[in-house]
């Protein structure tokens, strides 16, 4: 039996790590580290300190089509986006399927996943298989349509009416059923062997408590969240929030440099059109004749916002710790 922890560097992997580690035994524990190479050097660091400081055994997957993030999307001539998410699929997904698949082994996976990390993994539960979709389907009308019916909707009654849409929607719609499919045949061939077990048992924690987790055990998390990060991973991540943004341009301005260079080499933003207000917009898509969101418009923006309301004289961007955890107390 193989034992695997995916290890970010975040704080939610980190205590599943060492929650792992007491409970199984340093000796019996593999930390699987997903390389995208667009992650913070602190990030890099920090997880050289847990696995030097754990001693726990430690392999590095990588992407064997792409060189990491800035190789794929030179590659594909484009930036991922919330249609087109191929940045997780491609550089951390399929490394670790590619990872198991090699293992002759039974696994069980020990995941540092939360419910109220997001809407998408409200859901998740405690236990469940690595390949659970392969076997059953992650989408189809039916289950939207689930979804739609079970999720309140908001006011004014223009929202009643689009839930109420969606449902007619997907009713009269053949009942499409999606499945995994990367290595299709050789998953299930190797499923017939083997166990492809999943636990999280931070499952219902919140950040704070797997925060106070590692730092009663004397293990120090990502100083990243000491500037004002939520969440740790790709730096940035489209989805990365303004305020965010907001820190990274007070504490890493090479970053927007980086994001300007290659906007203009892919002739792509790297950010949805609307994440700023309209007036700000500089870019320009000639199909859609939209204006569009560049990096420079992000940054005009945050010091528009930072000369009206003080933005960085708030506490929470203040230069020493800016927490929203409780690492700061």
């Amino acid at each position: 039996m193989k034992l695997l922890v995916p290890l970010s560097g975040g704080k939610d992997s980190q205590a599943t790590l060492l929650w792992a580690i007491a409970k199984y035994g340093v000796g019996n524990i593999i930390a699987v580290f997903c390389d995208v190479k667009w992650e913070h050097d602190w990030t890099y660091a920090h997880i050289q300190y847990l696995v030097e400081k754990t001693g726990v055994e430690f392999i590095v997957l990588s992407s064997e089509k792409y060189d990491g993030f800035i190789d794929m999307v030179k590659k594909k001539k484009r930036f991922p986006s919330s249609k087109a998410r191929f940045c997780t699929v491609e550089l951390k997904t399929k490394p670790m399927i590619d990872y198991i698949l090699s293992l002759e082994d039974h696994v069980t996976i020990f995941q540092g996943i939360r419910n109220d990390e997001s809407e998408e993994r409200a859901d998740m539960t405690e236990e469940c298989r690595y390949f659970k979709y392969y076997f059953e389907p992650y989408k189809s009308n039916s289950i939207l349509i689930e979804k739609y019916q079970n999720k309140p909707p908001k006011t004014p009654a223009q929202k009643k009416e689009f839930f109420e849409a969606k449902v007619r929607f997907f009713i009269d719609g053949k009942n499409d059923e999606k499945y995994h499919t990367y290595r299709k045949k050789e998953v299930f061939a190797w499923c017939e062997k083997y166990a492809d077990d999943v636990r999280r048992p931070f499952i219902k924690a919140t950040a704070n408590d797997v925060i106070l987790y590692s730092l009663k055990r004397d293990f120090v998390i990502n100083p990243l969240y000491y500037k004002g990060f939520s969440r740790v991973g790709c730096f940035p991540c489209m989805y990365v929030n303004l305020d965010e943004l907001a820190v990274i341009l007070d504490h890493f301005p090479e970053t927007f440099d980086d994001i300007e260079k290659y906007e203009k080499e892919l002739k792509s933003t790297f950010f949805r059109p609307d994440k700023v207000p309209e007036r700000y917009r500089s870019g320009y898509d000639p199909k859609t004749h939209k204006k569009l969101t560049i990096i420079r418009d992000v940054e005009r923006y945050i010091k528009d916002k930072n000369a009206q309301t003080d933005l960085f004289t708030e506490p929470q961007y203040s230069k020493s710790c800016s927490s929203g955890y409780v690492v700061c107390e």
